[in-house]
């Protein structure tokens, strides 16, 4: 059952009415409406280089530097963060709930962040 969800789950989720595109790892504004290879590899792992990191992490560019298009864009799946990080009208929801920290959700069209405390032990080191 897994495995048919993954492979019939669309690689993004665009919202119409509140103007927003969900995405695993964030998604650019030429790629909305694309579901091509280079699609699916930048919504799973991010604007990954090639490279990895000394843990085996791929290393990735920060995509929201540059992103100037219209759209909210709600992303996770990097490097967790404390708190939700907003950058050009794109805001980074991987808060580290895994790594004790919390589970963030982003709220539209309020533009609000819900945050819970996580129930793992914190490992400070997880985060940049």
């Amino acid at each position: 059952m897994m495995i048919t969800l993954y492979e019939q789950a669309p690689l993004y989720q665009v919202i119409h009415k509140i103007d927003t595109v969900i995405a695993h790892a964030g998604i650019p504004e030429k790629y909305i409406g694309r579901n091509d290879k280079k699609v699916k590899t930048f919504v799973l792992y991010g604007d990954i280089t090639g490279e990895t990191l000394h843990d085996g992490r791929p290393v990735r560019r920060d995509w929201a530097q540059h992103y100037q298009g219209s759209h909210w864009i709600v992303y996770g799946h990097t490097p967790p963060v404390l708190e939700p990080r907003f950058v050009n009208h794109t805001v980074n929801i991987d808060t580290g709930c895994v790594f004790g920290n919390r589970l963030s959700a982003f709220r539209l069209p309020e533009e609000h962040i819900v945050s819970v405390h996580s129930q793992q032990p914190f490992i400070q080191e997880k985060f940049s």
